[in-house]
């Protein structure tokens, strides 16, 4: 796994108090904003991850479908 898939396994571990292995799964029963939220908020980022991912996604950058 790569440093930057850890650091935010670890965050959202850490935020959900659980001990998933992979970001994978941790997405497959979250979903990956949550996954991205929890990094955010770790980060000291609060409040702002839907606008990031509609900014990303007006960008081209990803498609974000999931509901929010």
């Amino acid at each position: 796994m790569d440093n930057a898939k850890q650091n935010v396994l670890e965050a959202f571990n850490e935020m959900k108090n659980t001990q998933f292995r992979t970001i994978d799964d941790a997405c497959e029963e979250y979903g990956a904003a949550c996954v991205f939220d929890c990094w955010l908020r770790h980060e000291g980022i609060i409040g702002h991850t839907r606008d990031i991912l509609t900014v990303l996604d007006a960008l081209e950058m990803l498609e974000f479908e999931e509901d929010w």
